[in-house]
């Protein structure tokens, strides 16, 4: 098992890509309806003006002028709107043609449908709590990590009496290897002896 360090700087990668992941999601399965309304001559627009949440996906410039010139090549076409764009969107009755639609939309440059309201709330509880569990995990890291709640000068006081152990337990080691380098020696000795035969 890795140190606290490494753990800790694990799991700041992965909040890191989690981040990433959730602010890429929220950008890709929106609704794009507009926080505020578009700016208008009055102030204050009437409310029939005001564009409601729509399931569709969002029309880009550059997909109208794709699909108005591949129209064009074959035949006369009204020009693209977005109710010609909701026309020709298979519904979720055909799950094969959906699968279709949107390989063929993700060819021509198009974002994938938005998710429905109920689902876009579920995933971005189930992402916010994936957040918070990640984030809890750095503070336990953090909190278990050594010299926590310390003083500097209790941890300077600890450091210290870590040398004293270090410095008595190396006396030993070094005590130690005498002792080995004597015996040995009288081991080297009665094997001489054993190898030049008991007379």
């Amino acid at each position: 098992m890795a140190d606290i360090l490494t753990q800790l700087q694990t799991c700041l990668d992965q909040l890191a890509t989690q981040f990433y992941a959730t602010i890429g999601y929220l950008i890709t399965y929106h609704d794009n309806s507009p926080a505020t309304p578009p700016p208008t001559a009055s102030a204050a627009p009437a409310l029939a003006k005001i564009q409601k949440n729509s399931t569709n996906p969002p029309i880009y410039a550059g997909a109208a002028s794709i699909l108005a010139s591949t129209n064009s090549t074959t035949q006369t076409s009204p020009p693209f709107t977005a109710a010609t764009a909701a026309a020709t969107t298979p519904g979720p009755a055909n799950a094969n043609g959906a699968q279709g639609a949107e390989e063929a939309a993700a060819a021509a440059g198009l974002p994938p449908r938005p998710d429905s309201p109920r689902t876009f709330a579920a995933r971005q509880r189930e992402l916010a709590r994936d957040l918070v569990i990640k984030e809890q995990q750095i503070e336990y890291l953090i909190s278990v990590l050594p010299g926590i709640g310390s003083s500097e000068a209790e941890q300077e006081r600890r450091i210290r009496e870590l040398e004293g152990e270090l410095r008595s337990v190396e006396a030993e080691r070094e005590k130690r290897v005498r002792e080995l380098r004597v015996l040995r020696k009288r081991v080297e000795g009665v094997l001489g002896a054993v190898e030049g035969g008991i007379y």
